[in-house]
């Protein structure tokens, strides 16, 4: 009976010291993780952080901050999934909402996901519009549909240069076509200046269609 007993306790004793060493671990991770992020090791530091957050105690409310941290290591390195995966993260743990909302667009961009990037940007500036990224969202929004608009206008220049010299009716029809390219490109543009008023492109690309469809 003794025996069973001293075996009892030894096994008790081992397990409060396997659970003390892992909240020590989660502990120790922690402060790995910001010593190489500090030293600018973001590699390293994305490795501690999520070891970190893997033997976190669930017990335990999760450290938010850390949680952003490790999104950021992702970032630098351009690991864009796991960034995107932390900075959702962080943004549920209401640790930096509006940074995190604005590098998950930049996430959803570097991934080749625009209309995402496009949907995670308009949301953030409705829902942060005090947030001193807005500068940042809108611009990239700016940026987003000038691109598309000068599409439209390069489609609708390669209509009018399909034009055959001397064929009235043929260029009538052109035009025709080159205004429905022209017409997107002016919406886009607008849409541009509404979150980018100074955005020369958009400007230039209604000022030349314009000239274009007096011509």
């Amino acid at each position: 009976m003794k025996y069973i007993l001293s075996v009892t306790l030894l096994l008790f004793t081992m397990l409060g010291a396997n659970q003390a060493q892992e909240e020590k671990s989660a502990a120790i991770l922690k402060n790995e993780g910001n010593s190489a992020l500090e030293a600018k090791n973001y590699k390293a530091a994305l490795a501690s952080f999520e070891a970190a957050i893997s033997a976190w105690d669930e017990t335990e409310d999760m450290d938010a901050a850390m949680v952003y941290n490790t999104a950021t290591c992702a970032r630098k390195i351009d690991n864009n999934k796991k960034a995107l995966q932390y900075y959702a993260q962080s943004k549920e743990l209401g640790y930096r909402e509006d940074v995190a909302t604005f590098y998950m667009g930049m996430a959803h961009k570097d991934m080749g996901n625009d209309e995402e990037m496009e949907k995670v940007l308009l949301g953030g500036i409705e829902e942060f519009p005090n947030s001193k990224y807005i500068g940042y969202m809108k611009k990239e929004l700016g940026t987003y549909y000038v691109k598309q608009a000068n599409d439209f206008f390069m489609n609708g220049i390669t209509l009018l240069n399909s034009r055959v010299d001397g064929n009235r009716e043929e260029w009538d029809a052109i035009k025709e076509k080159a205004k429905i390219e022209f017409d997107q490109a002016i919406e886009l543009a607008d849409k541009t200046l509404i979150y980018d008023a100074k955005n020369k492109p958009a400007t230039t690309i209604k000022t030349k269609i314009d000239e274009l469809m007096k011509s």
